[in-house]
């Protein structure tokens, strides 16, 4: 049974309260503040900000909260119809959901003129663009990246990131194995690019270790 990774959008206005069932998520505010409410209380995310949620929560605006969560699937994507409107993307992962593993969430910051060496990482993720532009070379394939845009990257393809604009950002939130649990992901491709700076500056949001309990398969 495979894990999903799946990125949902939620723009909230005043009032509004979606509610979320138990399972690993990341709340991003990408406009808050953002009040996330649970049986134990409340907290606030602030723009920019960026938290791990494990028990049921609800979100209140007004804002646009971006949330990665991690469940138990199928092996078939799964998405319901009550997610349609706030899923941007949705993967599937090989990983056993009853084994511990580790969620990482941070933001990458592309200064002017910034390019990645060529490089991968020991795990896969999903990010989005929370300004700016990229150009990705991501294995036999080139994106364009604009503001708003999520994609996936598997770890294991050759990834070389360009900023197109005065600066560009992203979040990321990728799952990785327990023995990564502080360490990092990058693996540079060659010597060659291992020598490069790297160009980027990272914020570490949280680096933690959940379980994805078979009781929490569902989608909904």
């Amino acid at each position: 049974m495979p894990i999903r990774l799946a990125l949902m959008e939620d723009l909230l206005t005043a009032g509004q309260s979606p509610p979320m069932s138990a399972r690993p998520r990341a709340v991003f505010a990408r406009r808050g503040p953002i009040r996330v409410t649970d049986a134990g209380g409340e907290a606030v995310l602030d723009t920019g900000a960026c938290r791990l949620f494990e028990v049921a929560i609800s979100l209140h605006g007004p804002g646009e909260a971006w949330t990665f969560e991690l469940s138990a699937s199928d092996s078939e994507m799964i998405i319901t119809e009550a997610e349609r409107h706030r899923v941007i993307l949705a993967t599937l992962i090989d990983r056993d959901p009853n084994e511990p593993m580790i969620v990482r969430a941070d933001r990458v910051d592309f200064p002017p003129g910034a390019v990645t060496p060529k490089h991968g990482h020991k795990g896969p993720g999903i990010r989005r663009l929370i300004e700016g532009r990229l150009l990705a070379e991501i294995g036999d394939h080139v994106h364009r990246i604009d503001a708003g845009d999520a994609w996936f990257e598997t770890g294991v393809d050759p990834v070389v990131g360009r900023n197109l604009a005065p600066t560009s950002a992203f979040v990321r939130v990728m799952v990785l194995d327990p023995a990564l649990l502080g360490e990092p992901t990058f693996i540079p491709w060659t010597p060659e690019e291992a020598a490069r700076p790297r160009g980027t500056d990272r914020t570490l949001f949280f680096d933690t270790a959940v379980t994805i309990h078979s009781a929490s398969h569902q989608t909904a």
